[in-house]
């Protein structure tokens, strides 16, 4: 009734009974000959890293790159692209083809990638090593380890072109796919410094061979479904597997921008690094004779640093770790995240909530003073409620909001009430949140500023908590959220603190759960903490969608983001 079909190239071997044979026409890519020469050099090389899992399917000299000759017009259905375009804004980075809806072959392939990502990851480089002594330092390791990026992201996009859905999958082999969305393997030296020389492979992965072996290997006719079977059981037995966009909520082991295995210990790992990169932070992050107010640019993605694998420990609370099951395959197709894990999770998450986690350095709240003339605020910075001053409460609440947001998310709490439904060993939704509870309101403080972090702390958790009760479509979600706030409020209303600041904060906390309870409906709550400065996606709310070519489709892959 249905035939699905690969999306491919056409490549045939010459000698099609050789183990190895150069094709009888090879797949070429075109590099936009307006990039800018290392651009241009960088792309040549990532794109053409996708020779190798063509040799590993048994092709000679099956896939080129060269830039494109002049008089050559990149729109010419002939040419596979790869163009480059100039940005100051943020832009996709996408890999889109057009090919034949009877078939699946792939006609043209157009990767697009912009500038900005050079400029971006530049940023974030200088954010994680503060590198200017002087201030008029070029370190060369900035620019090395964005043009690293770039061969990657380049082959990333080709590989979207050639057929291939992003693979988010954490293996125990580690990294396996350029398909992945990758985060910088940076590495903490034991003097508080950060080494970025090997933050990019400079490979695509096993599982990018996998893939194109099992799509473009020329099989003997009558043997290609057991063929391709073997190829996908060989994959298996080294943990070599497929699991993309749609699995990234419920999947412990699925996640992008995020390294590692085990999610909670990257996160606990990855917490060492944004603080080492913090405490330098100042005026060594920006060149000499940048305003000290810029000091914010780099500031945000590093004070967020954690942001996504946050979201990826999240996804072990409540995690589903399922395959995509075949009839007849033998293989488990789903079971839940251990508790073990589960719990590892929670308190790796807990520790983000710290409140001497969440200050700014002294140094840097002593360098930003407001914007000057000409360098006005902008969505890549931290929200504010301080005017033109900076506001050293509002990154807190942006980092605490992460944290409660994603592990509390309507679905997963449907999932935790589930769980421990079916298996009581596993954590249910009442210990997800008096474990967050306890993070936040019986976390130590040790100055005045992180009393006033972990009130603003206090404040996310209530409303995020009220935000449940009220936005889950599952009623025992609801329920249980309901009654810890109530039992939250009592907790507060017989606890009396010395401190005016405290005693208006628990008073006016109790008193809002009150109002709630009673008027849950009421849309003035609850009142959720402002978005955090954007991190993905980098680009506009929509975009222009290119019409195929009469008889044609065109297929766009998901669009990469910084």
């Amino acid at each position: 009734m249905v035939v699905r079909y690969i999306r491919r190239h056409r490549l045939e071997k010459k000698n099609p009974n050789a183990a190895m044979s150069d094709p009888i026409k090879p797949i070429e890519y075109w590099v936009d000959p307006g990039a800018p020469e290392d651009i241009r050099k960088a792309l040549v090389e990532g794109a053409s890293w996708w020779s190798q899992a063509f040799e590993a399917a048994g092709f000679t000299n099956a896939f080129k790159v060269a830039v494109l000759p002049d008089g050559a017009d990149p729109m010419d259905i002939r040419y596979n692209m790869i163009n480059w375009v100039h940005r100051s804004t943020r832009g996709w980075s996408t890999g889109g083809t057009v090919s034949d809806p009877r078939t699946g072959e792939i006609i043209k392939a157009t990767v697009t990638l912009g500038s900005l990502r050079d400029r971006q990851d530049y940023l974030i480089f200088e954010g994680l090593l503060s590198p200017y002594i002087t201030g008029n330092e070029k370190p060369d390791i900035l620019y090395q380890t964005a043009l690293a990026r770039i061969r990657q992201l380049a082959a990333h996009e080709v590989g979207h072109t050639l057929g291939l859905g992003h693979n988010y999958y954490d293996s125990t082999q580690g990294w396996i796919s350029v398909m992945d969305y990758p985060h910088p393997q940076e590495e903490l030296k034991a003097d508080g410094t950060i080494d970025l020389s090997h933050a990019y492979p400079a490979r695509i992965g096993e599982w990018d061979k996998v893939a194109i072996n099992y799509g473009y290997r020329q099989l003997p006719h009558g043997d290609e479904p057991a063929a391709l079977g073997r190829i996908l059981d060989d994959a298996w037995a080294k943990d070599l597997r497929y699991l993309t966009n749609q699995d990234l909520n419920a999947h412990p082991k699925v996640d992008q921008w995020s390294n590692g295995v085990n999610q909670a210990d990257e996160l606990n790992r990855i917490m060492k690094i944004r603080r080492a990169a913090l405490n330098r932070i100042g005026e060594h992050t920006i060149r000499t004779g940048a305003p000290m107010a810029t000091i914010e640019e780099p500031l945000v993605p590093i004070f967020m640093y954690h942001r996504y694998t946050v979201e990826a420990a999240a996804s072990m609370v409540g995690g589903i770790d399922y395959i995509y099951g075949m009839r007849g395959d033998g293989r488990t197709a789903t079971k839940w995240e251990t508790a073990v894990n589960q719990r590892k999770a929670l308190d790796a998450l807990a520790a983000t909530l710290k409140p001497s986690e969440l200050t700014i350095p002294k140094q840097v709240l002593d360098a930003i003073p407001p914007r000057p003339p000409g360098f006005g605020r902008h969505r890549e910075l931290f929200p504010r409620t301080t005017g033109d001053g900076f506001d050293p409460l509002s990154p807190a609440i942006v980092a605490t909001d992460t944290t409660i947001g994603f592990t509390l998310e309507l679905d997963r709490a449907a999932r935790m009430v589930a769980q421990h439904a079916v298996d009581p060993t596993l954590p249910g939704l009442e210990e997800v949140i008096d474990r967050l509870a306890r993070a936040v309101f019986d976390a130590p403080a040790a100055t005045p500023y992180e009393l006033e972090v972990r009130r603003a702390e206090e404040r996310v958790f209530v409303d995020r908590v009220m935000w449940l009760a009220t936005g889950a479509s599952n009623g025992q979600v609801r329920a249980i959220a309901s009654l810890k706030l109530a039992k939250l409020a009592a907790r507060l209303k017989s606890e009396t603190p010395a401190a005016e600041a405290e005693l208006a904060q628990h008073t006016l906390l109790a008193a809002d759960i009150k109002r709630f309870l009673e008027r849950p409906a009421d849309p003035a709550r609850p009142m959720l903490a402002p978005d955090a400065p954007p991190g993905a996606p980098i680009g506009d709310s929509g975009m222009d969608w290119l019409a195929p070519a009469p008889g044609c489709t065109w297929t766009m892959a998901h669009p990469d983001w910084w």
